[in-house]
């Protein structure tokens, strides 16, 4: 299958191979010795693609004649930069391995050494001839010691942030005659093919010290590798064991993570470290009860201990046992300490710069938060006819109580993107297309790369819907279409989510959230993001039996783009106002048409001069609008923008009164509609107050809006009405930083009397 990101088509091998490169390097970056990528080099076999297909033959040319003042070295190759010039002489040092392209390592004669990637050698056989000429990939094919010549070649940093070189036409790609020695007059290759380094046996405290330092310089995956092999010579050895499992918690492989630490325990039951460790993994995979148990048992011992180096231990113990409790009470009762939660995310999602110029987390996983899921025992997973499963209330629901919170089964912001550097502002359309179509080309890999480090995954991911009508699934079988058609219909985007000045944006998966269906008008849930955390309540009184509906695309959208965005998922909505949309008359459809585009040309003319005669235009414009619909009017949202800008047009012409009228007068229409753009108008009205010096009315508009921005996230006030409002105040400054110059013209900065 392949999938189309923008301009780009990727086919699922391509995101596999991707996916699978990550899973066995890492992402570090920096310059690695010929060892270790001997070492993940070897890993990937294990992935390789055993299959027979037809082999380009390479050819090797005899009498080939070569300027050696064009010859490059590995250490010189430019990443991005394609030169028709240069060639690069090197030599195979280990076996080729076919996953989408052929891989393998090279060397030249200098001895720097780097991946090669041999793009468009092999062909599927389409008939039985061609079937009997078909052969694996294996040591007979370029073997260990071929030396190539290698022309129009490409250096490019591969998705899992490690160079590689790439070769796309197999006829760039020549065999050096092993009889032609003079081609290259005397030169002399640095080191043997069969480095004494590489077969001289290690110990295993040899490799425990290796991996120590690959931990330390954060290349868990490298240090994973080190202790395993020390692991191989030692199957018993608890240090290794536990440093293996500390590694495996810095990846968030809590599974492999647990199971290491159990190895630990089997034999030495009084480890302290394995057993912090176990709690961790416990934690990792939701198992806050098993954790909590486990982080007891470990602090009653430290505490009768005598031993003074354990202090260090000992106060970690005491930090994860009371955040596991923290967890476990979350993920049963629902409490959540929002407060501490926005400022945790604030401090997370903080960005600098790197050394090229592209924006960084300051924090090492960035907004990603430790908290827990939450479901409401009110609601449950039900078949629903004509649109498959979805969710359902057991019994009656009051407004504004707490449905679900979910983590992100896994998230990608924009600037996390390789290649794409995020910008502080408000981006545009154009960019944000391409950010979410990069954003979902990265989720599918992430997510592949996920269910091939644990497996086990793969039966939650795979409950999603697919699309793809398979009679059967192996759900122990990490399978790329499959993933990507559920990113397709199941994720959900981040659209400039502001918090401190910070504009993210960004698409990730929830589980639990993606058996909500859809509504576009008449949704009954809202959702809330705060880092990878989704908050979802209800927005309205839900009865027993009803079904818990959120809006995929909103409803102030057109019918043309919402219709296309749903269709694209596998949607036909019935709601109320998609009926409408395809109820009306050709006709009617028209002149709306006609009237959106008087008001697109009335639009730009009053930003500059808010002159009379076009707001009267623009007034009568909006007012032929309603009448399309006036046996609809709280179906009619075409008019909620247009409406928005005659009142600041007025506002501008200094007719403070009738701006305020407007907006007032779209609120009372739209007041149960949860919608941005109402929110901003409520807004609007504040400001309007707050200019005519009518400071009491003005807080009783903002108390509106603050309420219709907090509570979906705290809820509604039910106890201390000051307390609640204090915090609504404070999420609300975080969310929205322009909101605090505001506050404090109507709060007179001190946040007592709010």
């Amino acid at each position: 299958m392949k999938f189309q990101f923008l301009d780009t088509v990727v086919s699922s091998v391509d995101i596999l191979q991707n996916a699978v490169l990550r899973l066995n390097t890492g992402n570090i970056s920096q310059k690695k010795s010929r060892e270790r990528l001997i070492e993940e080099h070897k890993k990937l076999d294990y992935f390789g693609d055993k299959n027979k297909y037809l082999v380009h033959t390479a050819r090797s040319q005899p009498n080939l004649s070569l300027n050696l003042q064009h010859r490059i070295s590995i250490a010189n190759l430019q990443i991005d930069h394609k030169s028709t010039e240069n060639f690069l002489l090197c030599r195979v040092i280990t076996k080729f391995i076919n996953i989408s392209a052929l891989l393998a390592l090279v060397e030249d004669p200098d001895g720097n050494v780097e991946r090669l990637a041999l793009y468009n050698w092999t062909n599927i056989p389409k008939n039985k001839v061609e079937q009997m000429a078909c052969r694996s990939i294996d040591q007979t094919f370029l073997p260990v010691g071929t030396k190539l010549v290698i022309k129009n070649l490409s250096y490019k940093v591969a998705a899992d942030k490690n160079t590689i070189i790439n070769s796309n036409n197999p006829d760039d790609v020549i065999i050096i005659d092993r009889h032609n020695d003079k081609l290259f007059g005397d030169l002399i290759w640095t080191s043997d093919l069969l480095d004494k380094k590489e077969i001289k046996g290690k110990t295993v405290d040899e490799f425990r010290c290796r991996g120590n330092d690959y931990f330390a310089s954060k290349n868990y995956t490298a240090a994973i590798d080190e202790y395993s092999n020390g692991i191989k010579l030692k199957p018993q050895n608890g240090t290794l064991f536990a440093n293996r499992a500390e590694a495996y918690l810095r990846l968030f492989q809590f599974r492999n993570a647990l199971n290491n630490s159990e190895v630990v325990l089997k034999y030495e039951p009084s480890h302290l470290k394995a057993a912090y460790r176990k709690g961790k993994a416990l934690c990792g995979l939701k198992r806050y009860k098993e954790a909590i148990i486990t982080l007891q048992d470990l602090h009653q011992s430290l505490k009768v201990s005598t031993d003074g180096s354990i202090s260090s231990i000992k106060q970690s113990t005491e930090q994860l046992l009371k955040h596991a409790k923290i967890l476990d009470s979350e993920n049963k009762n629902g409490q959540y300490d929002y407060i501490s939660i926005i400022n945790e995310y604030c401090e997370r999602a903080k960005i600098r710069k790197d050394s090229k110029g592209n924006d960084e987390w300051v924090h090492e996983v960035g907004p990603r938060l430790d908290h827990a899921d939450f479901l409401c025992k009110d609601i449950e997973i039900c078949s629903i006819k004509g649109k498959g499963r979805g969710l359902i209330a057991k019994c009656d629901i009051p407004e504004n109580t707490l449905l679900v919170v979910s983590k992100a089964f896994s998230i990608v912001y924009s600037h996390e993107v390789l290649g794409y550097a995020m910008k502080s502002h408000i981006q545009n359309d154009q960019t944000t297309c391409v950010a979410s179509s990069l954003c979902s080309g990265e989720l599918i890999t992430q997510i592949t790369q996920k269910l091939l480090e644990e497996p086990y995954h793969c039966q939650e991911v795979y409950e999603l819907y697919n699309g793809l009508n398979l009679n059967k699934i192996n759900k122990n079988l990490v399978n790329v279409d499959i993933i990507g058609n559920i990113v397709k219909y199941n994720s959900f985007a981040l659209d400039n989510v502001i918090v401190e000045s910070v504009n993210l944006s960004g698409k990730g998966l929830w589980i639990l959230p993606s058996y909500f269906n859809h509504s576009c008008i008449d949704g009954n849930v809202t959702r809330f993001f705060l880092g990878d955390l989704m908050f979802m309540r209800s927005l309205k009184p839900i009865l027993k039996g009803e079904e818990l509906l959120i809006c995929y695309r909103s409803a102030d959208s057109s019918y043309e783009i919402r219709s296309r965005y749903l269709k694209s998922i596998g949607i036909d909505c019935q709601c109320r106002l998609c009926k409408l949309d395809k109820a009306e008359a050709p006709k009617t459809v028209h002149r709306r048409t006609q009237l959106l585009d008087t008001v697109e040309k009335l639009i730009k003319p009053l930003s500059n001069d808010p002159d009379s005669s076009l707001i009267k235009r623009l007034e009568k414009t909006i007012f032929e609008l309603h009448d399309l619909r006036k046996e609809h009017p709280e179906l009619e949202f075409d008019t909620l923008a247009p409406s928005k800008i005659l009142a600041l047009a007025y506002r501008e012409n200094g007719n403070q009164s009738k701006a305020l009228s407007i907006l007032k007068e779209v609120y009372n229409s739209y007041k149960n509609v949860h919608l941005e753009i109402i929110n901003g108008m409520i807004f609007d009205i504040v400001l309007l107050y707050i200019n005519l010096k009518q400071m009491e009315e003005a807080r009783k508009w903002f108390d509106i809006v603050l309420k219709r921005l907090v509570e979906p996230i705290l809820g509604k006030c039910m106890d201390d009405e000051d307390k609640w409002k204090k915090e609504a105040l404070y999420l609300a400054e975080k969310i929205i930083p322009a909101l605090n110059s505001t506050v404090k013209q109507l709060y007179n900065d001190n946040m007592e009397n709010a």
